[in-house]
């Protein structure tokens, strides 16, 4: 069991991960920016460690100093929430070679999960029940039409390398 774990995020998330940290009995650490010196999340953590300015490039974002803070304040793990670095494969490896645990997927899995053609690829390799789609990009809108007609409507288009699905569009 993890005896403080930092959280890399702020906001509700990082309040949710503060709460669940205390029905573990696990001490948690928040880092907030210069705008969020008296949010929530960084007045009900444990610990609280201004990590930077307010634009999240020079606070969330940086992830050199967030793993730094961690080995300093003696983490045993990293939570990302959802978004920032959730997802990012670089600061993954980087808190993995740090011995800190990452509460989250490993980087290889992240890194086989971040293109979705090439997720649906290795699922239905492994006879994994996909919803009806293609498994390579479409490249023109004639092809997105014979595909989506031999699918059938609803269709849903999304960008394979990602997006958080951002710009989704139905077609009826």
């Amino acid at each position: 069991m993890f005896k403080k774990i930092l959280i890399a995020n702020r906001g509700e998330i990082a309040v949710r991960v503060i709460k669940a940290c205390r029905e573990l009995g696990i001490k948690s650490a928040a880092i907030y920016s210069d705008a969020d010196l008296t949010s929530l999340h960084a007045r009900m953590a444990d610990e609280a460690f201004n990590i930077g300015a307010s634009p999240s490039s020079e606070s969330y974002l940086n992830k050199t100093k967030i793993i730094e803070l961690a080995k300093k304040i003696g983490a045993d793990a990293i939570h990302p929430g959802y978004g920032f670095f959730s997802e990012n494969t670089s600061f993954i490896e980087e808190v993995e070679k740090s011995g800190i645990t990452f509460i989250g997927p490993t980087s290889k899995s992240v890194k086989m999960m971040g293109s979705k053609t090439a997720a649906r690829t290795l699922m239905s390799k492994n006879n994994v029940p996909v919803v009806p789609g293609t498994l390579e990009a479409i490249s023109n809108v004639e092809e997105g039409i014979k595909i989506s007609e031999n699918i059938g409507f609803p269709v849903l288009l999304k960008a394979s390398a990602g997006g958080g699905g951002k710009g989704n569009e139905k077609s009826y």
